[in-house]
């Protein structure tokens, strides 16, 4: 009846039209023979892989679709393995040669080259996006047709790991970000459309140069922000797949005959990160105390079971280089005595900023100041818009602070160096040991070296707790029986290209 309608949630409303405008509304709920829909919960900003969003989850994603990197790393193997390069070379420290493969083509029929590869990198670095630094040191030349060289201005350690981020697009492609409205790549599908909001639109690249790949017709993404909206959809059929569900839609999803859940490792870790340049916690006793006064397991199990597990190093445990280090050890008694060491027998009253962003922040953030409260740790707890809150975060203008972040190339470096080299003033945390150590990191090439050098790095940041290191963040990825052959990626940055969907 007509009346029902207005009380259909505001996100229902919402899906009808998405579904209707892409043609996915026309036989029913059930999508379309050959079409996976997957909805997200962020918003594309941008499909340019070198532009201002190049570094946000589902940028990176959806690139994977329709670019190819010349490398790529593999976490199970331990090694980085061939893509649009079939093979390469170190020629001495700072000297990289690729040999590309022979006959790719881009989406708009031009040959992959290596002049393509050259103006790739020199637009990675005057776009001006969060990959421009990866490269700010990097110069290529197109040696012949198929053969790049290139050189960096001191030895690179990360630039394999670094290439695995950048997308390869045609030499002609423009320095602007209008790119992203349109892209071309050679991955395994190619742009049909993105209505901002509401979809992006990929269908099949026919001379995808990997055999058989991809498995579906066309792949579309949805824009359903809503936690229940997403689900809601997902159970009546209207899209295939989602992810980042919460440990109570975990549960209720179980139970379908119709939906599997997997749970897969991601590259994110959360943390609370403690002010070193502010009084009391430039106090290494004080941060100490604080890792010992968070009981870290019970949060865990108690809050984000299924979307997390405890932390046991900076980085995740699939990052290139990880070291585990020995859990913090919860003790309030031990806590309250670090202390009274410190000065600080009456306890101490500090500011949590945070923003909302990550899935149970908000009882997380309770837990902490909870737990806290029992060693005399009294925190105030601040909320803030995710601008304001960007804007203190780098600005130093914070106590503590909840947040979390992923080793987006898979590499140590990219979260450590990033991070807690003193000269990127985040945490307020100086150590000259800890920044050699990074340096010296960042410029070897040698991939045990740097590990060696990386678990020095990790044993620092443990003890010296600039941060206390609380959970590994874990993926969920919900999916309806219809689809095949999903495997479950190394990181929450999966590709879709090797899925078929039945009719």
């Amino acid at each position: 009846m007509m009346p029902m309608i207005g009380r259909l949630p505001r996100t229902a409303l919402l899906l009808v039209v998405i579904l209707a405008a892409s043609g996915l509304a026309q036989a029913g709920p059930a999508a379309q023979p050959g079409t996976l829909t997957v909805a997200y919960p962020q918003r594309v900003v941008s499909l340019d892989p070198h532009g201002t969003a190049a570094a946000e989850r589902i940028t990176i994603i959806l690139g994977r679709h329709l670019f190819d990197t010349l490398v790529t790393w593999d976490p199970a193997a331990k090694r980085f393995q061939p893509a649009l390069a079939e093979r390469w070379r170190s020629v001495n420290p700072t000297t990289w040669e690729f040999e590309l493969r022979r006959g790719v083509k881009f989406h708009d029929g031009s040959d992959l080259t290596a002049e393509a590869v050259r103006t790739t990198i020199e637009r990675a670095k005057t776009v001006r996006g969060p990959l421009t630094p990866l490269f700010a040191s990097v110069t290529a030349e197109a040696t012949d047709p198929l053969r790049v060289v290139l050189r960096t201005a001191a030895p690179l350690g990360t630039l394999l790991s670094n290439l695995t981020m950048l997308g390869i697009v045609p030499a002609a492609t423009p320095m602007t970000p209008a790119f992203g409205d349109r892209p071309i790549g050679t991955g395994p599908f190619r742009f049909v459309e993105m209505v901002r909001d509401t979809r992006v639109v990929l269908e099949a690249n026919v001379n995808y140069w990997r055999p058989g790949i991809p498995k579906v017709r066309r792949l579309v993404f949805v824009d359903i922000p809503e936690l229940s909206g997403r689900v809601t959809a997902l159970e009546t059929g209207e899209i295939d797949m989602t992810f980042q569900l919460t440990p109570e839609e975990i549960r209720r999803l179980r139970g379908s005959t119709t939906i599997k859940i997997e749970v897969g490792p991601t590259f994110y870790t959360r943390f609370l990160w403690l002010n070193a340049s502010r009084k009391p916690l430039d106090d290494v006793r004080v941060r100490r105390a604080i890792a010992r006064a968070l009981n870290i397991s019970a949060i865990t199990s108690s809050l984000v079971a299924g979307i997390a597990k405890p932390a046991t190093a900076p980085i995740g445990s699939n990052v290139l280089c990880y070291a585990e280090q020995p859990p913090y050890g919860y003790s309030g008694a031990e806590a309250r005595r670090m202390l009274a060491e410190a000065g600080y027998a009456r306890g101490i009253d500090v500011e949590m900023k945070w923003n909302d962003a990550l899935p149970k922040e908000r009882e997380v953030a309770d837990a902490i100041v909870g737990q806290l409260a029992l060693v005399g740790v009294r925190v105030r707890s601040t909320l803030q818009p995710r601008a304001i809150w960007v804007d203190d975060l780098v600005r130093l203008n914070w106590d503590m602070n909840l947040l979390g972040t992923g080793a987006v190339t898979g590499d140590a470096d990219y979260s450590l160096g990033r991070l807690y080299h003193s000269r990127a003033r985040r945490t307020g945390y100086v150590n000259p040991e800890l920044d050699r150590l990074l340096d010296e990191a960042a410029s070897t090439v040698n991939t045990a070296a740097r590990c060696r050098l990386y678990q020095r790095v990790q044993e620092i940041l443990w003890s010296e707790v600039p941060g206390v290191f609380l959970f590994e963040s874990l993926e969920v990825y919900a999916y309806r029986t219809r689809v095949q052959s999903f495997t479950v990626p190394t990181s929450e940055i999966f590709s879709l290209s090797e899925v078929s969907v039945a009719p």
